[in-house]
This record gives C-alpha cells, structure tokens and sequence, in this order.
C-alpha cells in the first residue's frame, strides 16, 4: 500500500509528512485491529463474527488495469460475497459493527481496496450508521476509498449515506477531498471532485495550511479537476500555506509531471500576480528552477518543465531582483531556453537601458581602461627603476602615481561586496559562488592591488615583479574583453566560442599530446648516445659559444634529451621543419627519417587539418545556433548583478534601520522599473521632431531660414553637446532613447513549442503530400503498364481466336471432303 504522501512529494520537509493518519495501513497494523492472529491464515481460530473483516482485509484493487489483474482483484471479493449470502441480516449487522485496535470496521477494510458497488450496498442496507464511524485517525469509510482510489460509484454511495462525511476532517484537518486529489498512483476524475466539492470542502485547509487545491497541484490533477477547484473555491488560487507557498508554488515543484503545464497555465490564467513573490513567498520561479536542476536526462519532463516556464515567464512576471536571481539560478539547459525568450530580452533591454545599470556599466568601462592604463606606464617605470639601482628604496613609485590603481582596485572590491551582500539578502549566494565573472574580478582586484603595493614599496624580487606583472597584464586584458562581451554580441560569441571549441576538443588534445609524446620518446630513442649527442655531451658551454662565434651554428641536435624533444616535436607540428636534423648521425638517418615521415602525414598534414575541422565547425555552431544564447546569457548575468545592488532587499533594511519611510514595494527584491527617472525624454523627442517636420513654406521665406538655422544648431552644438554631457556622467544625463539606442540589442524571436509543432505538422504534412503524389504516379505508371499488357493479351487472344476459327474451318472443308468421298465410294 502506498503512503498519502510518498517520496514524491513537493517540498520534503519536517511537518509536511505526518507521523499518524496515514491513509492506508500497513500489514503490521492491519494484524493489530484485526486481533493479531488473522493474516496469518488459520481460519480456525478467528471467529465467526470477525470473519467479515478478515475476509475484506484479504481482498485487493487491481494491481494494473490489465483484464487478469482486474477479473483476479473481482475473484477476491467472493468470500466476501460468501459470507454475506450465508448469513442472517443480524449476523451481518452485528459483524459489520467489529471494530479492532484501530477502531476500524469492516467497511473501512473494504473501501480501503476498492470495493465493488454490490458490497457496499451491502453494508449500506444493513449497517448503515458503520458510515458514520471514524477508526481512531479520525477516518471515515469515504476517507478511505477516496485515498485509495474507489470507484466513482462507491464513493458516490457513500456520500449519499451521510453526506456530512464531504466536510469531516481527520485529525489532521483533512477532508475526504484532500485525499481523492493527494492519490497520484489513480488521479481522481473531475465527477468525484464535484461531488466532494459541492458541500465547499474546497475551502477547507489541513493543519498545514494547504487547500485541495495545493493537493491538486501537487500531485498533478487533471485540468478539468483544477476547473472544478478554482470554481468552487476562487480564493484557493491566492492561498498560502503556513510557510507562504500557493498552488503555484506546488505546480511548479512538480513541473515534470505530465499535468503540471495545464495547471500551471490554468492559475496564471485566473490570476497573473501570483507569479510574484507577495507576503513572504518565494519566489515561484526559484521553485522551478529548483525542480529543474534535480532532472537529468529525462527528456518527458525536461519538455515539461519547459512549458511550465513559458507560461510562468508569458504571464509576464514582475522584473525584480529576485526573479532575476532566480532566473540565473535556472540549471544550464532550461537557462540556454529562457534567455532566447522574446519576454526575457524585452525586460533585459529594459533594465539595460536605466540610469544606474548604463552608469555602472560605463563607469566599468572608464575604470578598467584606467587600471590598464596607468598599471602599464607604472610597471615599465618599476622596472626600469629596479634595472638601475638594486636597493628596494631606489624602487619604489610614489603613492600618489600609483592613485588610479588603487581607485580601480578599491572601485571592483566594493562592487564584489555590495554584490555578494545583495545576493545572501536574496538568499541567491549559490548564483555568486557560480558565476565566473565574479571569480574574474577577485583575480583582477587581487592583481592590481598586490601588485601595486610592491611597486610602492619596492619589494619583491626582478624576476618574480616581472613574472608576476606579466600574468597581471593578461587579467587585465582578459577583464576588459569580458566587459566587452556585456556590450557587443560578436564579443559574447567570439568568447564563448572559445569555451565551446575548448569543451569539444577536449578528447582530441588529450589523443594530440600522447601522439606528441610517442613521437618525442622515439626520437631521442634513436639519437641516444648518437655521435652528434655525444658531443654534446662533452662540450662545455664556453666551447659552445666559441663555436657559435667562429662559425654562426653549433652542431646540436634537439632530440638528444626528452624535453627538448618534446619541444622540437611540438613546433614540427606547428609548421617550423628542419629536416637536414635527420641527416646529422648517419647511424640514426634511415629509421629517423622514416619517423620524420609518418610524422610530417600523420600529425602535421592528417591531424592539424581535423583540427582545423573541429575549430571551424564548432565555430560555426556558436555562431549560427547560440549566439544569441550566448549574448543574453551575459546580459542576464549583468542585469542580474545590477539589480541586486540597486533594488535588493538590503536596500529596504537599510531604509529602515535610518528610520526612512518606505512605501511598501510589493515584495522583496522589488524593482524600481515603475519608477525609473526619465529624465530628458520628451525633450529629445521634441528635438528629433524638429529633423522629420517638413516645411510648406518657400525656401527663401524668413521662416524656413530660421527653421532651418535652429535644425543646425540643434545637430551641430546641443546633440552633441548632450551626448559630451552624458559620456562625462556615465550616462546618468543622457535622455532614455540614447541609452537604449546605445545599450539594447535586437530581441530574438523565439518559436515557442506551439509554432515549433505548427511548422513541423507542415513540414510532415507537405512531406506526406509529396509522399502521396510520388505513390499516384508509381500507381498510374503500373495501372498504364497493365492497360497495355490487357490490351496486348486481347489482341492476342482475338489473333488466337482467328487463328483457330480458320483451322476449324479447314477442318471443316477436310471432313466436308472425306464424306463426300466416302459417300461417292458407296
């Protein structure tokens, strides 16, 4: 027997699985109400008057819907039959009324396995009021057969019995309702739900807080139930239970069950708000994505889940910062799916195009190529100083030099923590942990800033400054192309291109650098000990450069060691052949120069090429199928960080904690978008109107002159001037339509699944007419094919018939002949 709550179950925590009440009781229990004795099959000992509920016990539902697992649950009901129709209706009252340890009867043995409507009536007729009984959960008959999924008749009859038990909770503050829609093995039909709905159960909540609705949308009614529940109870939809969570929430807990999108689209459709986090409720999006990340290659519930965050993003979701979080947090496959949404980018260009996301944009730009900047001039002076003069005090570069490394540092450093605080309000710090952006600019903080204080105090020594200075460029550079990757689209996939090719060639660098490997080993196999290796050997290093001085080249050979083997190998691949290496020892020449040979095919000419292969294609890939992926992936990762600084719940606490009024937002994590400056908006509009007015007047009237005049003093000093004024401040005076103009990309449009299957029935349909036309004409080709060969074999058959009509007549005239002869001869 299963359990009211399996491990299915959304939201798997303490007080959501009940320690009593279970709706069916395992075989243990069953023994224990029964005397103890009676499951064990000795008939004998259990008397007369409990057999009516041993015999019930004993019977089953049907294990699947098979015709042998239906026709054998049928045959387990005929002792029960049995016993009935060899009873007297007072031996069958006074048995009906046996109650066990569990104060259970026989009818709620029976209903628990669901009982055919002839046994029921039974009961029904004889004992009556056993209807009535509760066992010691609280349950009535009716709790049971609507948790073990009865027949709709049999719950029928037993409503109809007394039909208070639609509105009678268990101990547990749960009706039979609950039950009906909690049985995810047999989901309830939507006639039992208006049944047990009629007398306003639907209204009714469990200790938990949770409607039949949240059971609803847990354990995947179907839409026609979901219909009959927000009928009978509309406010059921805006429900929360004790810990905040609405049917939505449950819905998208379960988005990989086949019910879920319907219900989900069925409550957003009723009442688009609830896709908002309102009273202390999570986020329903985080709840999906939450979901999302336990599949694994289940492609049934990935499409599941799929539909589930169309609707829930189609109904066009508030753009806070936790929804923004939450949709970061969505797992790789499902986050590729949203971004490519037309909603998802509308609001990206939205938030993209405000005030405090292009100013810390911009400001990032200003800042980075500062730090590059003066990071380059101080470095090269450092070096310098530290060339003339080796005292760390010669070395050193004044603090107030080295001021825009620090400015920059400091400026990144603040942005990580304002971030990061911003996230573990939104309680989103796996989103931080995750991004590796943010990984990027601890690196590029932790650079600049070690590196400055050594400059500043001269410390370190030549070679490790110059090492370590080295690697610090490259994170420079790197940082500013990934700000670059933020702005432009051929930036973000030129990157992640670079990521992709990377993962695809995983296998083929590994099979590369083992052939490099075997090929180096092989080399200095042969030249080991050579005469040329030798010599080498014995050479000193003045000796060497005195030859190098005499006669320009020393007579090394690169193989004569295993790295510089591995090297020489390693540049023969990468096109710099010398092949006179291979003639230095005559000893070594053959086998080397046939080694030298199955190199230059195998690698140089068969391998670089499939790896020119590989990049191009992956290239392709990245280009034409995820570009724009790969684009709003960045740009969501951005406008996510943004808006958890500047609309965090932070914010509002921080409000509160300096006693600022603050109206209520509507949630946490609400966003500002309402509320958005639009500073200069009309008025750059009031000036692009001027440049598409067109005059009536005569080009010399005084009018069009000053038209005229006012259009160039407007392009020539007050756009410009504007634009000048806007690049100073980060943007912060620029009118919208410059940000916008400046910041947003063009939204993809995205086929939803809808149009995807449209376009495939098309394509299958027109597939099948092609299909159709090819099959008629193959059909008239071999019907014209018979015509002719019927008409062959007629004119055949005619040609036949002559043929044999003249030789009978032949024979005719013969026979004509003899008789007359034979008459002449007579």
């Amino acid at each position: 027997m299963t359990e009211p709550y399996p491990d299915d179950v959304p939201y798997q925590d303490e007080g959501h699985y009940y320690d009593d009440g279970r709706p069916m009781l395992d075989e243990a229990q069953s023994q224990q109400s029964l005397g103890g004795s009676f499951m064990t099959g000795e008939d004998s000992v259990v008397p007369d008057i409990q057999m009516l509920n041993l015999h019930c016990a004993r019977a089953f539902p049907p294990r699947n819907n098979t015709p042998e697992a239906k026709e054998e649950a049928a045959a387990s009901w005929e002792p029960v039959r049995e016993w009935l129709r060899t009873r007297s209706a007072e031996e069958v009252r006074a048995a009906s009324e046996q109650r066990g340890d569990s104060a259970m009867t026989a009818l709620h043995f029976a209903c628990r396995n669901a009982p055919p409507t002839d046994v029921i009536d039974v009961f029904l007729s004889i004992a009556e009021d056993t209807v009535q009984w509760p066992d010691s959960f609280g349950w009535l008959p009716i709790h049971y057969a609507c948790a073990c999924g009865a027949e709709t008749e049999v719950i029928k009859q037993l409503a109809e019995a007394f039909p208070e038990s639609k509105t009678t909770v268990d101990r547990r503050g749960r009706t039979p309702l609950h039950f009906a829609l909690g049985n995810s093995s047999k989901p309830v039909s939507p006639d039992v739900v208006v049944l047990l709905s009629s007398s306003g159960s639907a209204g009714y909540a469990d200790d938990n807080g949770m409607l039949p609705l949240h059971y609803a949308c847990a354990y995947g009614a179907s839409e026609e139930a979901l219909y009959v529940l927000t009928g009978a109870y509309p406010d059921a939809i805006t429900t929360q239970d004790r810990r905040g969570r609405t049917p939505l929430h449950f819905a998208l807990s379960n988005a990989g069950r086949r019910a879920a999108p319907s219900a989900v689209r069925l409550l957003v459709s009723f009442n688009r708000d609830i896709v908002n986090s309102r009273g202390g409720s999570s986020n329903p999006l985080r709840v999906l994505a939450e979901f999302a990340a336990t599949i694994k290659d289940d492609h049934g519930q990935k499409e599941s889940v799929h539909k589930c965050l169309e609707h829930l993003l189609n109904a066009e979701p508030e753009p806070t910062a936790d929804f923004f979080t939450a949709l970061q947090s969505l797992p790789d496959w499902l986050s590729e799916q949203a971004v490519v949404m037309e909603v998802v980018q509308t609001l990206l260009n939205e938030k993209i195009s405000q005030r405090f996301p292009t100013a810390v944009l911009m400001w990032d730009f200003y800042v980075i190529v500062m730090v590059i900047v003066s990071y380059s001039f101080n470095v090269e002076e450092s070096i310098e100083r530290r060339s003339m003069c080796s005292e760390p005090r010669c070395a050193k570069i004044e603090g107030k030099t080295l001021l825009p490394l620090y400015l920059g540092g400091g400026y990144f450093l603040m942005r990580e923590i304002i971030q990061l605080i911003s996230l573990l309000s939104l309680k989103a710090f796996n989103v931080w942990i995750y991004d590796p952006a943010n990984w990027l600019n601890l690196i590029f903080v932790f650079c600049v800033l070690f590196w400055t204080v050594h400059m500043q105090r001269g410390s370190a020594s030549d070679d490790f400054f110059r090492v370590g200075c080295a690697f610090s460029v490259t994170v420079l550079w790197i940082k500013l192309l990934g700000y670059l990757k933020n702005v432009l689209i051929d930036f973000a996939v030129f990157v992640g291109g670079v990521f992709y090719v990377v993962n695809r060639l995983a296998a083929f660098l590994i099979s590369l650098g083992i052939i490099l490997i075997a090929f180096s080993q092989m080399f200095y196999t042969i030249f080991l000990e050579s005469d040329t290796c030798l010599l080498q050997k014995q050479m000193t290093q003045d000796e060497l450069e005195s030859i190098l001085r005499c006669e320009g080249e020393a007579p090394t050979e690169p193989f004569c060691n295993h790295w510089t083997s591995f090297l020489r190998v390693y540049t023969m691949l990468l096109g710099e052949v010398d092949e006179n290496e291979f003639f230095y020892d005559n000893k070594a020449q053959g086998i080397a120069l046939a080694l030298f040979l199955i190199f230059m095919f195998l690698v140089v000419i068969l391998l670089a090429n499939v790896l020119i292969a590989i990049v191009t294609d992956s290239y392709k890939v990245i280009q034409d199928q995820r570009a724009a992926i790969v684009f709003w992936t960045n740009r969501l990762d951005f406008v996510a960080e943004m808006d958890a600084i500047a609309n965090g719940p932070w914010k509002a606490k921080m409000k509160k904690s300096f006693g600022w009024e603050e109206e209520d937002s509507g949630g946490p994590g609400a966003s500002d978008t309402a509320n958005e400056v639009v500073f200069g908006k009309e008025s750059w509009k009031r000036l692009m109107d001027l440049f598409e007015d067109e005059l009536d007047d005569s080009v010399m009237s005084l009018e069009y002159f000053l038209y005229t005049l006012l259009r160039i003093s407007v392009a020539v000093i007050i756009i410009p001037l504007w634009i000048f004024l806007g690049v100073i401040t980060a943007g912060w005076l620029w009118p919208p339509q410059i940000r916008e103009a400046v910041f947003t990309s063009s939204v993809f449009k995205h086929t939803n699944d809808s149009e995807r299957e449209d376009e495939l029935r098309k394509i299958q349909a027109k597939k099948l007419e092609q299909e159709v036309k090819e099959l008629k004409d193959e059909l008239l080709q071999e019907l014209a094919m018979d015509r002719t060969q019927v008409v062959q074999m007629k004119s055949a058959v005619a040609e036949r018939k002559i043929e044999i009509a003249n030789e009978m007549k032949h024979v005719k005239r013969i026979v004509t002949m003899l008789f007359e002869q034979q008459s002449g001869f007579g």
